[in-house]
């Protein structure tokens, strides 16, 4: 997925924070992005005004033609992407459960029964050494279909 698209999504799920946005400006910078907002934003610090934040970073996304999905898209893009990640090894079930909650937009077969796999988190502590490997695999599972799944497509 495109790295503008990937920050869009991330800022609306509350992966990247308002304080955290001239930091990831100044990141797009170096890998070649470039507009005048985008450098404005790069140049706030992160004490900046939210508003202020929120108002360069909108301008920056429609200078470089990305627009920013809507919450239910960004939150499918969160399914998708955790799904890669667990499918990788980059994370572990107990992190993906601990960003995905009961109740995120998904729309697709796949990304339901991921939800609900990874949703019954909040039992591990309750869990035998088996069943929290059948949780662990289950997870694991269900990423891997979703993984393999058509990602949606933030217009």
């Amino acid at each position: 997925m495109d790295q503008l698209a990937t920050v869009a999504w991330q800022y609306v799920v509350r992966l990247i924070f308002p304080e955290d946005l001239p930091m990831a400006a100044a990141h797009l910078l170096a890998d070649g992005y470039d507009s005048p907002s985008l450098c404005e934003l790069a140049g706030l610090s992160r004490r900046a005004e939210t508003a202020e934040i929120d108002e360069l970073f909108d301008r920056a996304m429609a200078e470089l033609g990305v627009r920013i999905p809507d919450g239910e898209t960004a939150e499918r893009c969160l399914l998708h992407h955790m799904a890669t990640r667990l499918c990788a090894g980059a994370v572990s079930p107990r992190v993906a459960a601990a960003r995905i909650w009961q109740g995120l937009a998904s729309q697709t077969k796949a990304e339901r029964e991921f939800v609900q796999a990874v949703g019954e988190e909040y039992y591990l502590d309750y869990l035998s050494h088996e069943g929290l490997r059948a949780w662990e695999n289950a997870v694991l599972l269900t990423a891997q279909t979703l993984a393999q799944a058509a990602f949606p497509v933030a217009e």
